[in-house]
């Protein structure tokens, strides 16, 4: 697979990930059929989809993709009383394991939670510790998993503050608290994602939300619902980028959620000189939703990443390191030390990976520093992807920057977030 004549067509990428997380595990603590609509069948999502399985929740997949989720409510679940202890091997998926850790502790359901060598080597204590301090009983093996829950919460409440810039801290805290059928409070100062908020409602769950205070009601039943779940940023930025380098390239991307929590990777490019609009605005599920537009930019001028923006494109951060490396002038990348904690230390892997492709770029302890090159050179080495999908698909992009190159075609650790990526690059090459 080569490029001729850029990226050119319209196409629906991979639906959300994190939404289609929560979507899972909120239908399954709620009462009745839940069906979710465009769910990310991806090798993350099926680890979230065989855990609540095991909670004894019934989850169907259609013939039309569709997910079916019939439960007896989070009430029923906590009254269960397992036999033994439950074994959950949660593969290379961080976000189901974080999130479920919060459902286990809040059901009071002990169990085992282990992974493979990529997610043994993420830290659990930001959450493991917090659990604790409600009343838990877990214990890590030096703050990684093997993950050992011996007990839940005891606390009546749940009020915390937020010291990291986490999402999935945030959403294991909600998720502790209507599991266990306690308040929950949480000041958010970073901003992160807020998928779970926005959802909860769908479910029928007062929250309440207030500049950075969060608060759901104890006592609360969630009740089964419908949630369509849209197109994933993370996935639509990779083409974003593409065609925004790439020469004689116009591409709509459609059903993208732009959630202000998730779009900033659209604000920095425009920053930088990129063609991109946005059509067809609407709400779906809490969620806004747009179809994209992007075209070739002739130039593209080198910029600052940092502070509160990091939080809104950190897992962008990768594919933008691409446009920042061919941009004019220097950039720079600052407070993103989160991505050391990914699927593998990103800050380490983009530099090594780009540095291949002839780009000027040096880690520094939270992020980069990047002088852009006019263009970029053909590997002389072969590619390590380093069992990272986003880094994968970041080595794929660049390629079609470079003359003579030949994809192939191997999905690999692509399949965790976007199973369907060279599908939709063909389909971009050969409109």
């Amino acid at each position: 697979m080569t490029i001729q004549n850029g990226l050119n067509g319209q196409l629906r990428v991979a639906s959300d990930k994190s939404i289609t997380h929560r979507a899972i595990i909120l239908g399954a603590l709620a009462v009745g059929v839940t069906r979710i609509i465009h769910p990310l069948l991806s090798a993350d999502t099926w680890q979230t989809i065989h855990a609540v399985e095991q909670l004894g929740v019934s989850v169907e997949v259609t013939e039309d993709q569709a997910l079916i989720i019939t439960s007896p409510g989070a009430l029923a679940i906590r009254s269960n009383h397992f036999q033994q202890p439950l074994q959950f091997d949660f593969g290379n998926s961080g976000t189901t394991t974080r999130l479920m850790i919060g459902v286990l502790a809040g059901l009071g359901i002990p169990a085992t939670i282990t992974g493979d060598a990529s997610l043994t080597r993420r830290p659990m204590n930001r959450i493991v510790g917090l659990l604790t301090e409600y009343g838990a009983e877990i214990q890590t093996t030096d703050g990684h998993l093997p993950v050992t829950i011996r007990s839940g919460i005891t606390a009546d409440a749940i009020n915390e503050t937020l010291a990291v810039p986490s999402a999935q801290v945030k959403t294991s805290l909600m998720l502790a608290g209507l599991s266990a059928g306690i308040s929950v409070v949480i000041f958010d100062d970073f901003k992160t994602r807020n998928h779970t908020e926005n959802m909860l409602s769908s479910f029928g769950v007062a929250i309440d939300c207030q500049a950075e205070m969060i608060f759901v009601a104890g006592d609360q039943q969630l009740v089964a619902t419908t949630v369509t779940v849209p197109a994933d940023m993370s996935a639509a930025a990779f083409w974003l980028v593409g065609a925004t380098l790439q020469p004689h390239s116009d591409v709509v991307l459609a059903d993208v959620n732009v959630n202000e929590t998730r779009s900033g990777i659209l604000t920095v490019l425009r920053r930088m000189g990129a063609n991109i609009t946005l059509t067809h605005e609407r709400t779906q599920n809490g969620e806004p939703i747009a179809d994209i537009r992007v075209t070739s930019a002739e130039i593209l001028i080198g910029t600052t990443i940092a502070g509160m923006e990091v939080p809104t494109m950190i897992d962008e951060l990768p594919i933008l390191a691409l446009a920042l490396a061919v941009a004019q002038g220097d950039s720079r990348v600052l407070d993103a030390s989160e991505l050391r904690i990914k699927e593998s230390n990103r800050i380490v892997t983009v530099t090594k990976t780009l540095q291949a492709f002839g780009a000027q770029i040096n880690e520094t302890p939270d992020g980069f520093v990047i002088a852009g090159v006019d263009q970029l050179q053909v590997p002389n080495q072969p590619l390590v992807d380093y069992d990272d999908h986003r880094i994968a698909m970041l080595q794929a992009v660049a390629k079609l920057l470079t003359s003579n190159v030949k994809l192939r075609e191997e999905i690999g650790t692509i399949a965790v977030s976007y199973p369907d990526f060279y599908k939709d690059l063909a389909v971009l090459i050969d409109d």
